[in-house]
């Protein structure tokens, strides 16, 4: 009887709906088209990413031509309403963008290239509040070399150099990382200090490099192999904590702990979960981060010496980090936790939190240039001290 009385309710408003009438919203949006709610281009040194916010998944598919070079994605079941304006974009890979909504529910973007890419295209899921997202990566051709061999050889060549420490600016890209109340980004104040600590270490006499230069995404086991790429002595990566309760502050210094399993505290659990996220929020799946080779004995001792040495040279931070007026250390020694990002067997690599940005005073202070000085030169004063304390030993 019941499903008999929907039927003829079905029939009834189509009937109406012929004779003029409107429809029912419910009716209206059975099967209402997706929505593009946004769309943005990142530029990075290998490839660029453009990505669109959705309202809930789609289909869609990528196709690649050449003479002239370009990509054309189609979405099906879409709606698009975006400002033009948002079409006009160009980097060194995009030299421009098409648009053809003519046909209802189909939209067709075409992607000329400047230079030979290789395209890919994925969906991400809603994660962390951030909305459904069709990515299309283009990757430079030149760039799909995990390995440089030219600089692999020049490395080889200078390993009797200058100490070399990687400086891994946490986040970046579509991955903003904590967000202070006041709007601060982490991959915002993360690049700030990591620039000014590569000028500091270069001032003493080591060699700095950078994971990202720029606002873009590189994935967490990318940077790992960055730092081994460039033979680092050291790697450490620049953070800013946030915790739900607004009073918690101070600098923290965490290396990896043994078997990268992280200690039976929760709210450290809740951020080694959070950092370790960032490739599943920037668009590339962790999967098994671990390393293999760490079942092979040789490994596994070359990365106890690792951290080990992680472990004095987190030491050596901290005390350095306590001279800076002001800032406050959350816990007093060096913590261990199984963050992704330090799972190079080979380098010891150290994860610092610079400070609190759920904190608004800690915040405030992260934004400033002078706190960033002073925080990269206590930073660059701890390194000095551990490779000054290593060669003495």
């Amino acid at each position: 009887m019941c499903i008999e009385m929907v039927r003829r309710e079905v029939l009834k408003a189509l009937l109406l709906s012929a004779s003029g009438l409107v429809l029912p919203v419910s009716f209206l949006h059975a099967d209402a088209a997706a929505q593009v709610t946004n769309m943005r281009l990142w530029t990075g040194p290998e490839h660029t990413r453009i990505v669109f916010d959705l309202d809930k998944k789609i289909h869609y598919s990528l196709q690649q031509f050449s003479q002239p070079d370009r990509v054309v994605v189609e979405m099906r079941d879409v709606s698009w309403a975006l400002d033009s304006a948002l079409l006009k974009v160009e980097d060194a890979v995009v030299g421009g963008v098409r648009l053809d909504n003519s046909t209802t529910g189909l939209v067709r973007l075409e992607f000329a290239l400047k230079i030979p890419a290789i395209p890919n295209a994925f969906l991400l899921r809603s994660i962390g509040g951030r909305p459904p997202r069709l990515v299309i990566e283009l990757q430079r051709k030149e760039g799909m070399e995990e390995e440089n061999p030219a600089l692999a050889s020049l490395v080889a060549q200078n390993r009797r150099r200058d100490p070399v420490i990687v400086i891994d600016p946490g986040h970046g890209g579509e991955d903003p990382g904590a967000i202070g109340s006041g709007g601060t980004y982490e991959k915002t104040v993360t690049l700030e200090v990591a620039h000014r600590l590569v000028k500091e270490l270069d001032a003493a006499g080591c060699k700095a490099y950078l994971t990202r230069t720029d606002d873009y995404f590189v994935p967490l086991r990318k940077r790992v192999a960055i730092a081994r790429r460039y033979s680092a002595d050291l790697f450490v990566s620049l953070h800013a904590d946030a915790f739900r309760i607004p009073s918690a502050r101070g600098a923290s210094v965490y290396c990896l702990s043994e078997r990268g399993r992280a200690e039976t505290d929760r709210s450290l659990q809740v951020l080694v979960e959070r950092e370790n996220a960032a490739d599943l929020i920037g668009g590339v799946d962790l999967g098994q981060v671990v390393d293999p080779e760490l079942r092979d004995i040789l490994v596994d001792l070359s990365q106890r010496d690792a951290r080990n040495r992680a472990m004095a040279y987190g030491s050596s931070l901290l005390v350095a980090l306590k001279k800076v007026p002001s800032l406050r250390i959350h816990f007093r020694g060096v913590k261990q936790a199984g963050f992704a990002v330090l799972k190079a067997p080979d380098v010891p690599s150290v994860l610092v939190e610079m400070a609190f940005l759920s904190n608004r005073d800690e915040e405030m202070q992260l934004r400033k240039q002078d706190y960033q000085e002073a925080l990269a030169r206590a930073l660059a004063s701890g390194t000095q001290a551990f490779f000054h304390s290593a060669s003495m030993a």
